[in-house]
Order: structure tokens, then sequence, then C-alpha cells
């Protein structure tokens, strides 16, 4: 399994906006320290804005902040509504008829089990966990 480019910048966004504390980090600086595309680290913040995580100010000292607490955003949570897929196989996907097999194979239910308990871990961890574990962020980040 690998998450899309919009689910990592939405993490590694919320990352730096926490690390960044209550200082506004706008899209271009965002965008330049990861060295990714603007436009679609616009749309990730929209999304992130959308679900409360981001709140965004414009003009002079606006840009981009947490709009909640690090411990209130939990990994799996933000992971579910970033992604849009997490079929691992076909048969736990969208398109069920495309294998000959489906119903009769026991891997469904492996691969059903083992996403539960995926996100049965990820849903223990919050930002705010993800945040205690890392060494040097503010320095990586150039921030302060």
């Amino acid at each position: 399994m690998r998450l899309t480019i919009h689910s990592d910048l939405a993490f590694r966004t919320l990352i730096l906006l926490a690390a960044a504390g209550e200082e506004g980090v706008d899209i271009p600086k965002i965008a330049k320290t990861y060295d990714v595309s603007e436009n679609h680290l616009r749309k990730v913040a929209q999304r992130l804005a959308q679900f409360g995580w981001v709140t965004s100010t414009r003009g002079r000292g606006g840009g981009l902040r947490l709009g909640v607490e690090p411990d209130k955003i939990f990994i799996g949570e933000v992971l579910r509504r970033m992604e849009t897929d997490f079929a691992l196989v076909d048969c736990l996907g969208h398109a069920p008829e495309r294998c000959l097999i489906t119903g009769n194979c026991g891997l469904q239910n492996i691969f059903g089990e083992a996403l539960r308990a995926w996100f049965k871990v990820l849903d223990q961890y919050t930002l705010a966990d993800a945040l205690s574990r890392s060494r040097g962020l503010e320095k990586a980040l150039q921030l302060g």
C-alpha cells in the first residue's frame, strides 16, 4: 500500500504548522520547504481547512495555522478523510467482479482484517504523538 501525494502533503503540512506554533505560514513557504507545487498544496490546504484542522488568514501576518491542538488531530482520521481508496486488492474495492475468485478466496478476509488492524493502530496516535517523536524538526523545516 502506498499513500497518495495528497495524504503525504497533508501530514507534512500539519507537522510544519504544528512546529511553527502560532506563527502563520503561507503556502509559498510550505511549497518551497517541501519542494512541491503551490497549486497542489492549495488543494490539500483547502481540504485540511474543510475538516477544521487548519485555518487560513489573509494579509500581513496571515497564513495557515493549525485550527485545533495537535493532540486532537488523529492520524487515522486524517488518513481516512484524505485518501479515497484503501482497497489492497480488487475484491476489497469498487470492482470485486474483476476477480474470478471473489467470495471463494480467503485473502479478502485476511486483507480486510489487516486493514482494520492498521487503522486501529493509527487511531491510537495524534499529531502530538508524531511531534513528540521528532528530533530537530524546527531546524529541518528552517523555522524560527
